[in-house]
């Protein structure tokens, strides 16, 4: 399997920027007769050998008795599902950049400090209607080159000139060859990508999976998205092996990534914006999903709404760049809303008419129409006002639910996939469409519920006032009861290999929803558990985001129940948007 062409006329793309020229090394001494190539036999690169091309087999293996290996795919062959070649072996040594950089490693617990030295901004800039600027301070915005430092300076562990894929990365396969134009890092980390992180980071995977025969080639001849490529590539493999060299890794591609896109905004307007650099926004939304960002992916995203509208939608792009990014975006986009309706920018694309019939997507797969119900659902509170309207909007979500088929919106079903992936396709839509309505009812119920009141205040007369709108009002309104979709929801993830088939990655929010929902103590075992999974197996780290809320939540509504057991208070229960707002994060559930 040739996965990747050679292009040697193709820029190099160096991995450690203004790093020192080393000094010429020696020629090599070249035996007489054939001269040595790039293209010769397997056997023959590997040995660094002169290789007649003589085929089937090259004379030159035949005569020193060796089995020639032909002319074939210059890769391994593809790693099965279950291959543990990429663990981790040996930690890194740690070493400070320079003694006025104390310090530490950026924590994984999201808190502003940790988030705000790599937050990207876009804003309006000298000579582009947009460009990447990254703020500091409430006061203003550095450059990107200022930026760049900064976040060199955050860092306690630096990578060497060269980084040592097998002592402070991963132990991989050894290549049977190399493509001439890439480095040494991005042969690892694309081969990685190909092998299993592109399965791993999408929630359909098929032969036609765009991850792959979208993003390869056209990261073959462009190093902005070959960086974004990589960049995603080495933070999952250092989420699923703590591996802390493809972590700094991770970030440098990161950095190099959003200096490319400044340099594009520079050279020519938003309206001629590539393609490929559109491909690298949306990867850097999908890598703080992958970090488990509680602070960056909003940033990218409304970028990427941005400049698909100034490029003229998605019907102004190449249709296998515009179908992929559609997916992305009204997946983020829709999950965005669900946990931060104040945080995402309102859209002026249009999803569905742009593109005509869409392929099943690797992201949404079908549950397109669900997310948008979801996306209906967060604006409920705007219509607290107008009761009338809240109860004819509440309805109108009930019966879309009801009526809700994998059938209703069609799709082009992508080459090889097989019927099982259909199936469990399906399966996933109806935890979805679950947890649309235990999403129902939890936002009815904040909407109805008054303001907590602040920790040890007396209850006071507009704690007591009544809600316009009534419990008794909407409730029957919802067809399903809440602790019934709980149960049918939480029910059905138990019985699935939540490890078997990357399908089952796109369930965090499902289960996420069912233990803020639910009352029921067994409930959060079996929330826990299967949020555990998904960590880690698919090493996603928005999961993990999800799970460490749901302990503070757990934890003050606890308390809560027990201070209403003792009589000691009447504080309602919290709830998990609540927590949302109080952190200040801008949680993903995608």
């Amino acid at each position: 399997m040739n996965a990747f062409p050679v292009n040697s006329s193709a820029q190099s793309s160096s991995f450690t920027p203004g790093q020192p020229t080393s000094a010429p090394k020696k020629g090599r001494k070249r035996q007489s007769g054939t001269a040595w190539t790039r293209s010769g036999c397997i056997t023959c690169k590997k040995r660094r050998k002169a290789c007649d091309k003589t085929k089937p087999s090259c004379n030159n293996c035949l005569k020193q008795g060796r089995a020639c290996e032909g002319y074939g795919s210059i890769w391994v062959e593809p790693l099965s599902p279950s291959a543990q070649v990429f663990s981790q072996t040996e930690t890194s040594k740690r070493r400070r950049l320079s003694a006025s950089s104390p310090s530490q490693f950026p924590s994984p617990a999201p808190s502003p400090s940790s988030d705000a030295w790599l937050e990207t901004r876009l804003s309006p800039g000298p000579g582009t209607s947009l460009s990447w600027s990254v703020p500091f301070s409430p006061g203003g915005y550095v450059s990107y080159e200022e930026a760049t430092s900064s976040i060199e300076d955050a860092e306690e562990y630096s990578p060497s000139p060269t980084i040592d894929l097998h002592n402070s990365v991963a132990v991989i396969p050894q290549l049977q060859g190399y493509i001439s134009h890439l480095t040494t890092h991005e042969t690892h980390f694309l081969q990685y990508h190909m092998e299993q992180g592109s399965r791993l980071i999408a929630n359909l995977e098929s032969h036609d999976n765009p991850l792959r025969s979208l993003l390869i080639p056209r990261a073959m001849s462009s190093p902005l998205l070959m960086k974004a490529v990589c960049a995603i590539s080495a933070l999952h493999l250092a989420n699923r092996s703590q591996g802390l060299g493809a972590h700094t890794a991770a970030l440098k591609y990161y950095s190099g990534t959003l200096n490319g896109l400044r340099t594009a905004l520079d050279k020519c307007s938003v309206e001629m914006f590539p393609d490929d650099a559109m491909l690298a926004v949306g990867l850097l939304c999908k890598y703080e999903i992958v970090r488990g960002s509680v602070k960056q992916w909003v940033v990218h995203l409304n970028a990427l709404q941005r400049l698909i509208v100034s490029r003229g939608g998605f019907a102004s792009m190449d249709r296998d760049a515009a179908e992929f990014l559609r997916g992305l975006f009204v997946y983020a986009y829709n999950m965005g809303r669900i946990s931060n309706r104040n945080c995402i920018t309102a859209t002026d694309i249009l999803v569905d008419s742009d593109i005509g019939i869409p392929k099943l997507d690797i992201y949404i797969g079908y549950t397109e129409e669900l997310l948008n119900l979801c996306a209906r659902i967060a604006e409920l509170p705007s219509l607290q006002a107008d009761t009338l309207a809240l109860r004819l909007s509440v309805a109108s979500i009930n019966e879309s639910l009801l009526a809700w088929s994998h059938t209703s919106i069609p799709y082009t079903i992508p080459q090889g996939t097989p019927t099982a992936t259909l199936t469990r396709l399906q399966l996933v839509a109806e935890c979805f469409r679950d947890a649309g309505f235990v999403y129902l009812h939890s936002i009815m119920e904040r909407i109805n519920t008054p303001p907590a009141a602040s920790p040890g205040a007396i209850v006071n007369a507009q704690l007591e006032e009544v809600p316009s709108l009534s419990a008794q009002d909407w409730l029957p309104l919802i067809s399903t009861p809440k602790n019934v979709a709980v149960y049918r929801c939480l029910g059905r993830i138990e019985t699935f290999p939540l490890g078997d088939h990357c399908e089952y990655s796109a369930l965090t929010f499902p289960i996420f929803i069912c233990g803020c929902e639910s009352d029921d103590v067994a409930d959060r075992e079996v929330v826990l558990r299967s949020l555990g999974k998904l960590q880690d197996n698919f090493g996603i780290g928005n999961v993990r985001r999800a799970k460490d809320l749901l302990g503070i939540l757990w934890a003050r509504q606890d308390v809560n129940s027990e201070a209403r057991f003792t009589g000691i208070g009447r504080q309602r229960n919290v709830h998990w948007l609540d927590i949302v707002e109080e952190l200040g994060w801008e949680l993903i559930l995608a």
